[in-house]
């Protein structure tokens, strides 16, 4: 078995069981299979699987909902991505996840870090799964085929981590909170074009970084709802 289908089935087994499946190596024999068709048709392996993912983790979802309290408080998303997943970093931040980046930290660090602070581990290197702390369930991590597309990998994580459009954007730069601030206030921060058609502007609370809903978001969000190219 290669390392792509190793990584997956790792994380299939697990939604199985959430989903209280009888036969789960029955389950993985149709994926394997489904993986195949999808492949003749010329998806590579990482985006066969990944698209295989994504609909078992709707379904999961929907389970979710139905055992789990309406009124359930939601468990806030912090991750902590390797050094390969900078730009999928800002993407999970713009949709309200607390991603944590740097682009020199080492595979010993990040496993340390990630342990401390009880987030989840992004990683584009399947061999990490094999760390201990890893195999032994202490840390959750999800390995992100370095194959795909940043939006096909934003895609992937959101359907993991559950992110909804509803969640509140964090800065794309640092990961703080972003607070709304007068229009007027930050006039000599807007572009000229940008302040006469937008009224909303956000200020980082950590790095003072300063944003707003322009046309790249829009064309982003636009393309995940879509499935469409940004």
């Amino acid at each position: 078995m290669g390392r792509i289908e190793k990584a997956f089935e790792r994380r299939f087994r697990d939604l199985f069981a959430e989903l209280g499946a009888r036969d789960r190596e029955k389950g993985l024999g149709w994926i394997r299979s489904r993986a195949t068709a999808l492949s003749i048709e010329g998806a590579t392996p990482s985006h066969a699987y990944t698209a295989i993912a994504i609909k078992l983790l709707d379904r999961t979802r929907a389970f979710r909902e139905r055992q789990q309290p309406r009124r359930a408080v939601a468990i806030p998303c912090r991750v902590h991505c390797d050094a390969g997943l900078g730009g999928l970093s800002r993407w999970l931040r713009a949709a309200g996840c607390e991603a944590f980046w740097r682009a020199d930290i080492s595979d010993a660090e990040l496993v340390r870090e990630t342990q401390e602070t009880g987030a989840i581990l992004l990683t584009t290197d399947s061999f990490l799964l094999d760390r201990r702390p890893i195999v032994r369930n202490e840390i959750r991590a999800l390995w992100v085929p370095p194959t795909l597309t940043m939006l096909e990998q934003f895609r992937y994580v959101r359907a993991e981590l559950n992110l909804t459009e509803t969640d509140e954007s964090r800065c794309m730069c640092c990961g703080g909170q972003l607070i709304e601030v007068d229009k007027e206030k930050v006039r000599d921060r807007i572009p000229p074009r940008t302040y006469k058609w937008l009224d909303e502007f956000f200020e980082c609370a950590q790095c003072r970084q300063l944003f707003w809903n322009g046309t790249h978001w829009r064309r982003i969000s636009r393309a995940v709802r879509e499935n469409a190219p940004v």
